[in-house]
C-alpha cells in the first residue's frame, strides 16, 4: 500500500451518468467484461451496440451497488448455473 492509499484500487468507478459510451477498440473480449462490470455495478435499462466492439449504455437510475451487493448477486447467478 503506498503512502497516499494507492492499493486501495476500487474494481469499478461509475461516471455519474445515465449514458455511458464503451470504447474497446474492437476487442470483443473487453467489451464484454466492460459491460460484465456495468450489469454488476448498476442497474442496466438498454445496451445498443455499435460496430466495432462499442457500445452505449443506458442506466434505469445513478446508484451503484456496493462490493457486498455484488459479491451476493456473483453468488447467486454462480448458484443458478450450479457452479456452487
Amino acid at each position: 500500500m503506498g503512502l497516499f492509499g494507492g492499493g486501495n484500487k476500487k474494481e469499478f468507478v461509475s461516471n455519474g451518468k445515465l449514458f455511458e459510451y464503451i470504447a474497446t477498440g474492437g476487442n470483443y473480449l473487453k467489451l464484454e467484461n466492460e459491460l460484465e462490470k456495468r450489469y454488476l455495478y448498476r442497474n442496466i435499462e438498454d445496451i445498443q451496440y455499435l460496430p466495432p466492439a462499442n457500445a452505449v449504455v443506458r442506466y434505469k437510475d445513478l446508484k451503484v451497488r456496493s462490493e457486498e451487493e455484488v459479491a451476493e448477486i456473483r453468488r447467486q447467478l454462480r448458484k443458478e448455473a450450479g457452479l456452487e
